[in-house]
């Protein structure tokens, strides 16, 4: 097992909040409101959220050496990124602002296969986009360019 780390705890406390925040979308009844309850969308995202923070506890637990230390500069960069995301996101809509930021963060994260990070970089973001605009009807933030994406 091995002893408590920074990161072990970290994981841990991101499982439960995670786990938090999906209890509380069950129970909660919307009547007449159409197809899809508001709750439909936060418990996809939180769902993932708790099945990605269980398998990061496991993999923590799992691991016998903690000798990784929090790398500053990569850890700056992420946080600088997601919130020029975010930013862009209400100018720009989802796809124009999540493919920059996907590629960035595949390249910051230390993928250097040019092909797999086009691939990802734009095929991620515009399979979400074809999921909730035009399959489920669940419109992301749209471009001021075009309804399209």
């Amino acid at each position: 097992m091995g002893a408590v780390t920074e990161r072990r705890v970290t994981s841990l406390i991101v499982l439960l909040i995670a786990a938090a925040l999906l209890s509380q979308t069950f129970g909660q009844a919307y009547s007449g409101l159409g197809a899809f309850s508001p709750m439909f969308f936060p418990q996809i995202v939180l769902g993932f959220w708790v099945a990605v923070a269980a398998l990061d506890v496991v993999s923590e637990l799992r691991r016998s050496s903690s000798s990784d230390h929090p790398r500053l500069m990569r850890v700056s960069f992420m946080g600088l990124a997601t919130l020029l995301f975010l930013y862009g996101m209400t100018r720009l809509g989802f796809f124009l602002s999540a493919v920059p930021f996907s590629i960035t963060s595949l390249v910051v994260l230390g993928l250097r296969n040019p092909l797999a990070i086009l691939a990802v970089g734009v095929g991620v973001p515009a399979a979400l986009v074809a999921l909730f605009n035009h399959l489920l009807v669940l419109p992301l933030p749209t471009s001021p360019f075009t309804w399209w994406f």
